[in-house]
């Protein structure tokens, strides 16, 4: 046989087994691949779908709760306005009966009947005390109440900072004389003016400097200082007293915090005062803290106030 026939009957043998292995391959292996994808596509619709089920209770349980919250915050914030008109009518009613009170003691105090003795005139004198503590809660209530509802307003007008500080100084050293501290005033070399609401800002002074005093122990020592530069100042309140935590830090600002550190001092205040302070200081566009090394180590109270006050804003509670 020649080799030219031996070739083609290679040629045609060799065909005939790829069309064979092709047959093959698409009848069984291709269509089980079919298969095998159809499956796999068919799985994969399933969990598909199951995820886009379980997405839709999801969102649907997401909705219902943004809408327990929305109704929620609602029912805060009629909640809010009502503790802040319930405050606001509590400070304001109860001012007139505290002043007649107040002014009936002041008159018995001044008669000094001929008949009386040393015990009334101890009751007449607790009796003014403690009208005179209900009127400060009462201010700070009224003050609590204007911070809440926004209509927390300074009112700015140029004034010495160097003569206010004089001033409340010689206010607190009053009550620094009767418990024995040494209140020590550190003056600026230069006359400071600055544009604040001086009413507001002596609220501030007072209430650090009486804070001071109220924590410094007997014969303790309390130190009121400032600087100022071209654009703002900085004034100081240090006292020798028990120390705040680190931790107490950023709670001593709130709202009716008071520090654990001294019971018997807890009672004299209701924890007002610092958070008032704080939005005075923040609605003049200042800043306010604290510091202190630890128990024991006494606290320095500082705030910072731009030398100008650009215009009196209202400020919200936070």
């Amino acid at each position: 046989m020649p080799w030219q026939q031996v070739v083609v009957y290679a040629v045609i043998i060799s065909s005939a087994l790829s069309l064979l292995t092709y047959w093959v391959t698409k009848k069984f292996v291709l269509r089980k691949m079919n298969r095998t994808i159809m499956k796999a596509e068919h799985n994969y619709q399933q969990q598909i779908a199951s995820l886009q089920m379980q997405l839709s209770g999801k969102v649907s349980a997401l909705e219902g709760m943004v809408n327990k919250l929305r109704l929620s915050n609602q029912e805060l914030t009629r909640l809010n306005e009502i503790r802040s008109k319930f405050m606001s009518i509590v400070a304001h009613d109860l001012r007139q009966p505290l002043s007649s009170i107040q002014g009936f003691a002041s008159i018995l105090m001044m008669d000094s009947p001929q008949g009386g003795g040393d015990n009334d005139q101890l009751a007449l004198n607790n009796i003014l005390k403690a009208t005179d503590n209900m009127n400060m809660l009462m201010t700070d209530l009224m003050d609590i109440s204007m911070i809440e509802s926004g209509r927390f307003k300074m009112d700015g007008q140029p004034f010495s900072f160097n003569t206010l500080v004089t001033d409340v100084v010689a206010l607190q050293a009053v009550n620094a004389q009767k418990k024995g501290i040494f209140l020590q005033k550190y003056d600026f070399p230069q006359e400071v003016t600055i544009v604040a609401d001086r009413f507001r800002i002596s609220q501030v002074l007072n209430n650090l400097i009486g804070n001071a005093i109220k924590f410094a122990p007997q014969g303790g020592r309390v130190e009121i200082g400032f600087y100022a530069d071209d654009e703002k100042l900085a004034c100081r309140v240090s006292d020798n007293g028990p120390g705040i935590l680190h931790t107490e830090k950023e709670k001593i600002f709130q709202k009716f915090h008071q520090s654990d550190n001294d019971r018997n001092l807890k009672k004299q205040g209701w924890g007002l005062g610092l958070s008032i302070a704080q939005e005075i200081v923040r609605a003049h566009g200042g800043e306010i803290g604290v510091e202190s090394a630890g128990l024991g180590q006494g606290a320095v109270f500082w705030f910072t106030l731009p030398k100008t006050f650009v215009a009196a804003q209202p400020t919200s509670g936070h």
